[in-house]
């Protein structure tokens, strides 16, 4: 698969806050949902090099009108998403997630940047030999003192 080729992509985020519930003489972790988005939209997929790339206009109603989504895929179990916003940068973010790092990264809003800590819990990918399946990620963010959150990300890609 060397051409860019168009796709349809289904893109799933769920957001859960996590609870320590006492469990006899230790404590279970309990995830709670805090916040689903759904979005389906058009995008292309190609190679380059060992990695696959996926590409896609966010969608206007997701507040992240005029900003472009690479997603790359290295190997089995590294994920890049960057995310460049067209007005004054606002909405850029370059997250890498990988089994078992902790990642430090910038994530730019109107009023200036938040330090972004991401920790990955696991990647899955189920992508055929044409790139349709399934990437999954569950990771945690963190932005003191804004943010701390588990995120379960779900990526389908499809034929158009």
């Amino acid at each position: 698969m060397a051409e860019k080729k168009s796709i349809n992509l289904v893109i799933s985020n769920n957001q859960y806050s996590e609870k320590l519930i006492p469990s006899g003489q230790t404590y279970k972790r309990v995830l709670i949902l805090e916040d689903n988005i759904e979005v389906t939209t058009e995008g292309f997929l190609y190679n380059k090099g060992k990695s696959m790339y996926i590409t896609y206009d966010e969608v206007a109603d997701g507040g992240l009108e005029n900003t472009k989504t690479i997603v790359k895929l290295e190997g089995e179990n590294k994920l890049q998403i960057r995310r460049y916003g067209k007005d004054d940068g606002a909405g850029m973010m370059d997250m890498r997630l990988e089994e078992g790092v902790l990642n430090i990264t910038r994530y730019v809003i109107p009023t200036g940047n938040l330090e972004m800590e991401i920790y990955t819990n696991k990647i899955e990918n189920s992508l055929d030999e044409d790139g349709f399946g399934k990437i999954s990620a569950d990771y945690k963010i963190k932005m003191e003192p804004y943010v701390n959150l588990r995120n379960k990300l779900e990526i389908e890609v499809k034929p158009c």
